[in-house]
């Protein structure tokens, strides 16, 4: 029983159970939701003399506990208030954005950004702090305890979220030009605020900061001598340090190969891995560690070994478990295994040009190649081309974190006239790379070498009409081709190539409830048809904004190592396959747009397009992730403090709409990914779902290989998660042999 309560200021007063019922009420009012048992629950979770804060917290409980919307967004407006309270003691002292800037600049909080006291004033009277009142609690939670500037040791936060996203409006307009200026900040921010576009994490911690490690991805590549792989180690520590997500690949020798002129045994790719890891495990980002991405060749002889790296039963000097893995393959390695036979492993030491075609769209090219090393007398190991396949698949269900790479269908439909050799680490990022000579050659404004650098942003589909489409997708680009001119950049040749390219990646998320609000589904005529539209308006006008910023600023200056001076976009070399499983044609008028890019020499940027998971910033918008579906309408988390729940948008009255996940058969899942890659530039994180049961654990390889076939065939060019939902063990299931083997006739997908 609460008889006294302890103020803010130390003082005891009685308690009053009127101004609880009072608070309990302002709260509710946002949905008219019930409050009167949620204020009890509170009270008696509280102990007598119990403080304000604890008896809100308490309040806020109460709310989650209910796991539904209504009473999280009641737990939001308590959350809000709560907030306020710390960073400025009330709702009634929130300073003007003038007063703001003026007090986070002089802390060195903020940086110095060049704005007038008048244009503040202006800009300040479009800052609408009421909209922190309308959030979910997840939402509110994530950005004030993930994105808003906080001091990590003593835990002071220093933003609320409207300033937080008035700080990376700010930040990321800073260098438009005055004539536009206050018009691109107040923009950025509605959109922002509105939850309309989805910032990724380094532009929500780091615009208008110091700390200008803005982007989200890094892809390097080594060759095969040790000043090239020192290279590659020294850009995954600093890329890391960046803040950057790594996707990396090593075109080196393998285990046993002769190093100076046989005097010594080549030790393998093990030893770098693990060095690899180190790296990105060495530095904290934001609170959590670094990440990568190693990409493995289907040609490399230690292929069996690099699969199983971080298979729990691998034995611990084999294992490196803390990075993720892709195997990089084209469509010979599957007809291969989808026949039965045999798939020669060979060294990139004794056959560079072999593995530089498995990089090629021409798959003539790599199979006359392949063949050529067949016939000759040189180091190679035959393997059952089969046994490989269901090596990966195996690992990839048990492990979950071992991804895939098609090389051929990257390097085919793409605006890139260099190669793309590996992804990022999660899978959407097609971008050229090229090996360096040494660490002092990173370090060189002209260096032969490459690192490839894309900066994301993403739309918030069924919160985005068809009528502003045109100019959210204008300010969605220009973010983040802003950060392409503010980024700190740790080398030389990362600022050349990263300006010189000017790769953007805008991607779509939330489609999981715009389908539900639409009342589709994933797996219907309409809803294919639907997705059709979407990512056809969303390439159209990313392309025409890039068009827009081309003209007023410039193309990118790297613009003829690309296909659009002569007028290439996707629709030109997109898998036509994809047309088999929608009717909708084409609504936009690509000719006019694909003159005006010849008559203009080109466009602002390299890439307009990638489709990211949104894993976390999504919680920030309170969108569905990405492109996918959703795995459960509620979801709850507990951890040491607290408890989470997470509830698709909408969820109590779109409940009987949304789809969930595991209901959807692959196939489905790839048309889908298929139609967004259609007008897709770069690639797509694309998540699988499997479902278990305690009477089936067991995987039909069958029926995972076909699905794998079915990917290629419809031009995916990756594959990130597959998730699983299951009453047992996935660890400890089987993959169920097919009655026969007998190649594309005993059922097996043909190519």
């Amino acid at each position: 029983m609460i008889k006294q309560i302890k103020k803010r200021n130390g003082q005891l007063v009685d308690f009053d159970a009127n101004k609880l019922n009072k608070w309990a009420t302002w709260a509710s009012d946002i949905n008219g939701v019930e409050w009167a048992s949620v204020a009890l629950d509170a009270v008696k979770k509280c102990h007598d003399r119990c403080t304000t804060s604890e008896l809100q917290k308490a309040m806020i409980s109460a709310c989650i506990d209910r796991e539904d919307e209504s009473h999280l967004y009641m737990a939001g407006r308590l959350y809000s208030a709560e907030c306020y309270k710390e960073v400025f003691g009330s709702f009634k002292n929130i300073p003007t954005l003038k007063e703001m800037y003026h007090k986070m600049t002089n802390a060195g909080l903020w940086k110095h950004m060049d704005y007038s006291d008048d244009e503040l004033d202006i800009i300040g009277s479009y800052i609408n702090h009421n909209l922190d009142l309308t959030y979910p609690y997840n939402q509110l939670f994530q950005i004030k305890n993930k994105y808003a500037l906080t001091n990590r040791s003593t835990g002071q936060c220093y933003e609320t979220p409207q300033f937080t996203f008035m700080r990376v409006a700010l930040g990321s307009m800073s260098i438009q030009p005055k004539s536009t200026r206050l018009n691109d900040v107040i923009s950025t921010y509605k959109y922002l605020s509105h939850s309309k576009t989805n910032a990724p994490t380094p532009y929500m911690l780091y615009f208008g900061t110091g700390h200008l490690g803005l982007a989200s991805c890094c892809v390097y590549i080594s060759k095969d001598d040790i000043p090239s792989i020192s290279a590659g180690d020294h850009i995954a520590y600093m890329m890391t340090c960046a803040s950057a997500g790594i996707g990396a690949a090593m075109l080196t020798r393998s285990k046993g190969d002769p190093v100076r002129n046989g005097t010594i045994k080549h030790l393998g790719k093990l030893p770098y891995y693990k060095v690899a890891e180190s790296n990105v495990c060495a530095n904290k980002q934001a609170g959590r560690g670094g990440a990568c991405t190693m990409h493995l060749n289907c040609l490399d002889p230690e292929i069996e070994d690099l699969l199983r790296l971080r298979h729990p039963k691998t034995v611990d000097d084999k294992k490196i478990k803390n990075i993720d893995y892709s195997l990089v393959y084209n469509k010979l390695f599957l007809q291969k295994a989808a026949k039965n036979e045999d798939w020669m492993l060979i060294s990139y030491f004794y056959a560079k040009d072999l593995w530089e075609a498995m990089y090629s769209d021409d798959l003539d090219k790599f199979t006359e190649k392949y063949n050529h090393y067949l016939s000759i007398d040189v180091p190679k190991k035959m393997v059952n081309a089969r046994d490989i396949a269901k090596l990966f698949l195996v690992n990839s269900y048990e492990v979950g974190r071992i991804y895939e790479f098609a090389a051929d269908n990257a390097n085919s439909h793409t605006p890139f006239n260099d190669t793309i050799y590996s992804s990022n680490l999660c899978q959407e990022v097609m971008l050229p790379t090229k090996p360096f000579n040494g660490v002092m050659d990173i370090y060189e404004y002209n260096s032969d070498g490459e690192i490839a650098l894309c900066h994301l942003m993403a739309i918030c589909a069924g919160r985005v009409s068809e009528e502003e489409y045109e100019d959210v997708a204008y300010y969605s680009l220009l973010m983040a081709d802003n950060a392409i001119s503010i980024m700190n950049y740790p080398f030389e040749s990362l600022a050349t190539s990263a300006t010189s390219r000017r790769s953007v990646g805008v991607g779509i998320t939330n489609l999981a409830y715009a389908m539900a609000l639409n009342n589709l589904r994933y797996d219907s005529a309409e809803g294919k048809n639907y997705m059709h539209r979407l990512a056809e308006m969303h390439a159209y006008y990313l392309y025409k904004a890039s068009l827009r910023l081309a003209k007023e600023k410039g193309n990118a200056q790297w613009m003829l190592k690309t296909k659009y001076p002569n007028g290439w976009l996707p629709i030109d070399t997109y898998n036509k396959n994809v047309d088999l499983v929608h009717t909708q044609p084409l609504l936009y008028d690509w000719e006019t747009l694909r003159k005006q890019i010849i008559d203009n020499g080109g466009i602002r940027n390299s890439t307009v397009c990638a489709m990211m998971p949104c894993e976390s910033s999504s919680l920030a918008s309170n969108t569905t992730n990405g492109l996918y579906p959703i795995r459960n309408g509620v979801v709850i988390k507990i951890d040491e403090d607290s408890k989470k729940v997470f509830i698709a948008p909408g969820w109590e009255h779109l409940s009987d709409n949304y789809q969930i996940a595991f209901d959807i058969k692959d196939s489905d899942m790839t048309d889908t990914y298929a139609i967004f890659q259609k007008f897709t530039d770069q690639g797509i994180s694309a998540d699988f779902y499997k479902k278990y049961t305690k009477d089936d654990n067991a995987v039909s390889f069958k029926d995972i290989f076909q699905s794998w076939l079915y990917r290629h065939k419809m031009g995916l060019k990756s594959r990130y998660y597959i998730n699983s939902a299951s009453g047992v063990d996935v660890s400890s299931s089987t993959i169920k042999e097919p009655e026969e083997q007998k190649g594309c006739d005993g059922g097996f997908c043909t190519l």
